[in-house]
């Protein structure tokens, strides 16, 4: 019995003295460098009308975005969140032709706002889906 005890202490001892490899996760990091926003091209694509008024969306929604809308979203809810996230993607001018339409239907509206949204949040989506494959 004795032996057993003795065995044990001195197996916890080793394993606490070794320090394990890789334990230091900035060791070989580099920075990571992020392009300045002038040097981002954006390309845009047509998303609704207006008449004869094309306005578009960004192909690709920055994932800045999808972080305001959540951050929002949590602090005074989705209703609240999505104006800010509008007219983030879509611009000032879009935003406001959408406002002020009086021919805009509360379905084609709800359309927009849901592709946005979704727009947003499904780069987010994507992302976690390769990384769980990854793994």
């Amino acid at each position: 019995m004795a032996s057993t005890t003795r065995q044990t202490t001195a197996a916890r001892k080793r394993a606490a003295a070794k320090p394990t490899t890789g334990s230091d996760p900035l060791a070989g990091f580099e920075p990571i460098h992020i392009s300045a926003d002038e040097d981002v091209e954006e390309e845009r694509v047509p998303l609704f009308y207006i008449g004869d008024t094309e306005y578009t969306v960004p192909k690709e929604i920055a994932p800045g975005a999808a972080l305001q809308y959540l951050r929002q979203a949590r602090e005074s809810g989705h209703e609240l969140a999505t104006p800010p996230l509008l007219i983030r993607v879509l611009g000032e001018d879009a935003y406001m032709a959408l406002e002020q339409s009086k021919a805009v239907t509360e379905e084609q509206l709800e359309r927009i706002v849901k592709l946005i949204v979704d727009l947003a949040l499904g780069q987010a989506e994507k992302k976690k889906e390769g990384k769980g494959q990854a793994g």
